[in-house]
């Protein structure tokens, strides 16, 4: 690598560091918040660093890489590996960049072998960036991936003109990975993905291609289209019966038991319990058990589960079964009312689990796997609801946003509670209310629904944790577009338990202009939202909370109090609501006092929920 390459590379691990939350709980919470201004500070000078680094001598080459000398590509393709270091992602769209640059090297030098493994690369950044947006409900990078990856795939036309032996691994490996682009829930897709699956496997198990190339490792091949195989469950819990199918999956998950089986005797390990599971869940659907049978296997296997384990199989077993079991509840719902207790029992100790994780290196694979799990949640009256589930489990993991969440939440209550004093007739409509009687008689109703908006409102953002705590230079404009489909993400999570579907608006409309003009995402609707005056108040408050607090986006410093006020009146009209932030003035020497210690009550209680 080139020396500002090099230099690069360190300054992404210095900022993953800064930013990191590993450490016990700080005994003193102002100093605490010193020291996060401090490493901000040493954030912001890298993210200058890298920005200007990047511009002065990355951006010039990857504008004219066709002419670039061959010693600055091998370079160049070293940067790049060493940005994507297996599931540390230091910097995956720079990477992706990079890697479209470098196929469009290969491909007007008519560089072949370059050019597979390019492809492959730049399919692998897409996969990674499409996870990062899955929860939005958004695909917008699967059609690219498939073009990557089919690319790639087809040169086993050409396999005999190809020597290198790696080369012919990414052959394979992109024929194997053109499934990741093509989604079960829509049938033309699951019809895509059935197929890619089938011509994969059948290449995979051709021993004319083994003895072709032989070095290659094609028994990891082989499991790895087995366990991706196994997903087409999903066809199965949907109630697509096609024999075909079910036999394929009961064929791949009876494979990888007994490998799992196999590997457990030999290494003296446990086996996997998702691999395991998928095993018997795949009896399920082949009518060989029945469903309580499977709930029953379900739960020995739950029960068998180290709660101590806080590795990534771990936390499937202790996040994430709890989730399926539920979801197999659903198919004969007598059972969520029979099996409550036990239900009941998964909840709590997942809750203790949780609170037990290191902050460290897993906290965003705990988040997602949390998200994850939470579309199947359970709303019991006497059990957690999902609205404390969020609140309590999810967002006090990354405190930094837990703070600015609670700072939001705080603010849009006094803009509300200052609203019910001066302009109640403004609220008509507010959980329903016909007239100012009405809201009234409501108001500590009120007050705690707009808190309780404001505390939610950026569920989306623990989705986008790369994105926003950990990067080392400006974003680029692919970036921004991902970051907004936040809000997406927001309305997907909440819109799937009853006690979050009434926050909803709020997530989805808190960055859209008041007057619809700017802003997004466009879907959103006024019209539609039937509690718009507190959409508009978050949006206030989220706004003047992330103007004034920037620690979870170190691009800029903190502004002073009266030039975040000002910079919202501005826009009164415009991008806010000019009835809401015509209070602010009036609220400014108690929105003062509040911030003076409100972060580090904010912090305080961020650290208590993550101890429990």
């Amino acid at each position: 690598m080139k020396p500002y390459q090099e230099r690069y590379i360190e300054n992404l691990k210095l900022v993953m560091s800064l930013s990191d939350f590993s450490a016990d709980t700080p005994g003193d919470i102002p100093l605490f918040i010193e020291e996060r201004k401090r490493k901000n500070g040493q954030i912001r000078q890298i993210i200058a660093e890298n920005t200007e680094s990047l511009r002065r001598n990355l951006m010039p080459l990857l504008d004219n890489i066709v002419s670039a000398p061959e010693d600055e590509i091998r370079e160049l393709e070293d940067f790049a590996s060493h940005l994507m270091q297996g599931a540390r992602q230091l910097d995956l769209v720079l990477n992706y960049m990079i890697r479209s640059a470098l196929v469009s090297y290969a491909r007007m030098h008519e560089q072949r072998d370059m050019l597979i493994r390019q492809l492959y690369h730049t399919g692998m950044a897409l996969f990674y960036m499409q996870q990062i947006i899955r929860l939005a409900d958004r695909n917008d990078y699967n059609w690219r991936m498939s073009m990557m990856f089919g690319e790639a795939a087809a040169f086993i036309k050409k396999y005999d003109e190809i020597e290198l032996p790696e080369t012919r691994g990414y052959i394979h490996r992109s024929m194997a990975n053109l499934v990741l682009a093509y989604n079960w829930s829509d049938p033309w897709e699951a019809g895509q993905k059935t197929r890619a699956i089938r011509r994969s496997f059948q290449v995979l198990t051709d021993p004319v291609y083994h003895e072709k190339t032989p070095s290659l490792p094609w028994d990891v091949f082989i499991y790895k289209s087995h366990q991706e195989r196994t997903t087409a469950m999903i066809l199965l819990r949907r109630g697509n019966a096609d024999p075909e199918i079910v036999r394929e999956v009961m064929q791949s998950a009876e494979f990888i038991w007994k490998k799992q089986m196999k590997d457990s005797q030999e290494r003296g390990v446990r086996p996997s319990a998702r691999w395991i599971l998928e095993y018997d869940i795949a009896l399920y659907h082949c009518g060989i058990h029945t469903l309580p049978q499977l709930l029953q296997r379900m739960e020995e296997v739950y029960l068998d589960q180290d709660d101590s384990d806080f590795s990534e199989s771990g936390m499937w077993g202790n996040v994430l079964l709890p989730a399926f079991y539920s979801e197999y509840m659903h198919f004969d719902p007598p059972m969520i009312r029979n099996k409550k207790t036990f239900m009941l029992h998964m909840y709590r100790r997942m809750v203790e689990y949780v609170r037990r994780v290191p902050n460290g290196r897993l906290n965003s694979l705990l988040v997602s796997n949390l998200l994850d799990g939470f579309n199947t949640f359970i709303e019991y009256p006497d059990g957690i609801s999902a609205r404390d589930f969020l609140i309590n489990l999810v967002i006090c993991r990354d405190p930094d946003i837990y703070v600015y969440l609670q700072l939001t939440a705080d603010t849009s209550q006094m803009i509300m509670q200052a609203a019910l004093e001066q302009i109640p007739e403004q609220l008509v409509g507010v959980l329903s209310c016909s007239d100012i009687a009405e809201i009234q008689s409501r108001r500590r109703e009120i007050l705690q629904f707009t808190y309780e908006c404001g505390l939610l409102h950026d569920i989306g953002l623990f989705l986008f944790g790369s994105l926003v705590t950990m990067a080392a230079r400006s974003r680029f404009e692919e970036e921004q577009k991902m970051y907004h489909y936040h809000v997406n993400a927001g309305k997907q999570i909440l819109s799937r338990c009853q006690s979050t579907r009434v926050y909803v608006p709020a997530a989805l409309g808190h960055h859209r202009y008041y007057n619809e003009k700017g802003g997004y995402p466009e879907e959103y609707r006024r019209a539609d939202d039937p509690n718009v005056q507190v959409t508009d108040i978050v949006a206030i408050a989220s706004c003047m909370i992330g103007l004034t607090n920037a620690k979870f986006n170190q691009n800029r410093l903190d502004l002073p109090f009266s030039d975040a006020l000002q910079s919202i009146l501005d826009r009164a009209g415009t991008r806010f609501s000019p009835v809401f932030t015509a209070l602010l003035p009036g609220l400014r020497p108690q929105l003062d006092a509040y911030m003076e210690t409100a972060a580090i009550r904010a912090y305080e209680k961020a650290f208590e929920l993550l101890q429990g």
